[in-house]
């Protein structure tokens, strides 16, 4: 700033304050941070942001985790996990039907959404046209999982802590990646994946339960079908004879924030009085299993998949106790008690008869 010699000495003194009052302000408009989000886009974000609002489950659940659940002052009603998430403010049921209005009213530095068509693209502009930046993570998979808890450590300062819970995380997955990446087709059972609370839809190769299972170890009896989430008949299931069936139960299904072993059970005992099921191999053998949706979104994936992987080969993570790891997950990163949750069931595999 250039200072002229006829100025009076107090309009001086006034200018070097402004100046040094703007120093803070300009240094804060320079904190931001470039992240590349789940669906590969590049968004400006504030450094260390101070309010969050999270349209997604996940991302809510690694932020509480990384001991900053302060900076959230809104969700929307499926992130309650934990259910300390609970006690924030509402914005929603979903990410989909969020209420914009409010958001715009609280003007979060941030809102995390989840990917796709489950936050439509004219509400992310009606917010950004407001200047509020917009990520999606949806984390189906361990694979989107990783990377997302890099960003917020990122966008956080809690590059080691998240770095640390990264670690953990991959380290599991390595081990299921280690044992069953070279496993030939001929061991590896057939599975058929019952998805989003139906009996009837499943997926494809291009689909996230095809990439659980089959890195689990097992063989998708619907991969090479044309649609990525295909309804298909139940006698095609019949006739494909899988020697596993692995069902996802939603959240409508359930009356609590995560099912009963009762409830649980009752939707086994569906599955297998199905007609003509009878003559199933997973049937037969007792191998049909069922989990609970919000496994395969934030930690508790890990713990999804170890479950995948045992109960496909016992024998093979027979060292690997899927409800401890589990437990020890939630313990650490969400001060949960495992005792009352079950989110499975049954809980330990069942072991072919062949």
């Amino acid at each position: 700033m250039k200072i002229s010699r006829g100025w009076p000495m107090r309009t001086i003194a006034l200018l070097i304050i402004i100046a040094v009052m703007l120093v803070p302000a300009l240094a804060a408009e320079e904190e931001k941070i470039a992240i590349t989000d789940e669906e590969g886009r590049n968004v400006t974000v504030p450094f260390n942001p101070s309010s969050i609002i999270c349209l997604s489950p996940g991302a809510a659940e690694v932020i509480y985790a990384l001991g900053e659940s302060d900076r959230i002052i809104a969700v929307t009603d499926d992130c309650d996990m934990p259910p300390a998430l609970l006690e924030k403010e509402s914005i929603g049921k979903s990410s989909r039907n969020a209420d914009l209005e409010r958001i715009i009213e609280l003007n979060p530095d941030l809102v995390i959404a989840k990917t796709g068509g489950l936050f439509p693209e004219e509400d992310e502009q009606k917010l950004t046209d407001y200047g509020i930046p917009v990520l999606r993570y949806r984390l189906l998979h361990i694979n989107a999982l990783i990377p997302m808890i890099e960003d917020l450590g990122r966008i956080l300062g809690e590059e080691e802590d998240a770095r640390d819970m990264a670690n953990d995380i991959s380290g599991y997955y390595d081990s299921i990646l280690d044992r069953t990446g070279t496993m030939p087709d001929e061991d590896r059972p057939s599975v058929y994946f019952m998805s989003m609370g139906h009996f009837d839809w499943t997926g494809n190769r291009d689909s996230t339960g095809h990439v659980r299972i089959a890195e689990a170890g097992g063989k998708n009896i619907a991969a090479d079908l044309q649609t990525k989430v295909p309804h298909v008949d139940m006698e095609w299931v019949i006739e494909e004879d899988p020697e596993v069936i692995i069902y996802s139960m939603t959240s409508e299904q359930y009356d609590g924030t995560t099912p009963t072993i009762e409830e649980m059970e009752a939707k086994r005992m569906e599955i297998i009085s199905l007609p003509g099921f009878e003559s199933i191999d997973a049937v037969k053998t007792g191998r049909v299993y069922i989990t609970d949706i919000k496994m395969s979104s934030g930690l508790s994936e890990m713990a999804a998949m170890l479950y995948y992987a045992k109960w496909l080969h016992p024998d093979l993570f027979q060292d690997i106790d899927p409800r401890a790891v589990h437990g020890e997950l939630l313990q650490k990163y969400l001060n949960m008690d495992i005792e009352d949750i079950y989110q499975v069931y049954p809980d330990a595999p069942v072991k072919s008869e062949g």
